[in-house]
């Protein structure tokens, strides 16, 4: 199979996020993300030109965390305890742990929604834990590693709409326990996963219909796979046209015939049924232009 069939091992029905801040992680994305201020700049230039052995070696450190955040210790903490002593990384720590609080608070308001909507659209069980280490949002920085429960984030855009913060989140988790899918089908796996985290679950959080929205360079694909989607979530025939004008996406309906089948999918199937079935789903003398 394609997928990871340990993926839809039984697990929980209720997912918990973690809400937690760590200053190992912290540190490595102030020195090695992009500057977001002249001050953080200059500090950075400064540490390099006089600790330039340790400031490479704490390079490789990212990738232990994301794998073991609990337990990472570093292999020299020269550079981390140098940057702790600053109040550079004092500010940066404060705005970390509000922005924790304040994530915090998005999901305890919407979580239970969410996991009801999620579950629905998924079909499968996402792990029972995911740790999410809350960044300065001034860094505008999300890191995640496939098969890893720890998520860094902070975004600026973070608090502008809670439930695109939520839906974003989502998104990524499920990205970074997706089987391993060969890369000439990532524009497929790109595109199911907007229908149904950017779009599907969106809209149903809000009642306010993003399916226009997305990735530009995805829009014939989108509007090929999205009947196919439809049928995913167990629409019949007599379903289309009120979807289509939720959506502001038409189709021939004539010309499909209902597969009762993928209902009975979950996402990683679809995505399988997708690939096996793309000759067929993409009909190249049907395009049309938005």
């Amino acid at each position: 199979m394609i997928y990871d069939k340990l993926l839809l091992v039984k697990g929980s029905d209720s997912m918990r996020l973690h809400f937690k801040t760590n200053d190992y992680l912290l540190t490595w994305n102030m020195l090695y993300g992009a500057s977001f201020s002249q001050s953080v700049h200059t500090f950075k230039q400064k540490l390099y030109k006089t600790h330039k052995n340790h400031y490479n070696n704490i390079g490789k450190d990212l990738k232990e965390m994301l794998e073991d955040i609990k337990n990472f210790i570093p292999d020299d903490d020269t550079i981390y305890n140098y940057v702790f002593d600053t109040e550079l990384f004092v500010k940066v720590k404060d705005d970390a742990e509000r922005h924790r609080l304040e994530l915090l608070k998005i999901w305890d308001q919407n979580k239970k929604q969410l996991m009801i909507e999620l579950k629905d659209i998924l079909k499968y069980t996402l792990k029972e834990d995911y740790n999410i280490i809350a960044l300065d949002p001034i860094m505008d920085s999300v890191l995640s590693s496939k098969k890893c429960n720890n998520i860094a984030w902070g975004r600026r855009k973070d608090l502008d709409d809670p439930i695109k913060t939520l839906t974003d989140l989502m998104k990524t988790i499920i990205l970074t326990d997706l089987g391993d899918f060969e890369k000439k089908y990532k524009d497929i796996i790109d595109v199911i996963l907007e229908l149904a985290i950017d779009n599907e679950l969106y809209t149903r959080l809000t009642d306010k219909s993003t399916y226009l929205t997305g990735d530009t360079s995805l829009t014939y694909l989108k509007r090929q796979i999205y009947p196919y989607f439809l049928m995913y979530l167990g629409c019949e025939q007599e379903d289309f046209p009120r979807y289509m004008m939720r959506d502001g996406i038409t189709f021939d309906i004539e010309k499909y015939v209902v597969e009762r089948d993928l209902k009975k999918l979950n996402l990683i199937e679809f995505i399988e049924f997708c690939i096996r079935n793309q000759f067929k789903i993409i009909r190249i003398n049907q395009l049309e232009i938005l």
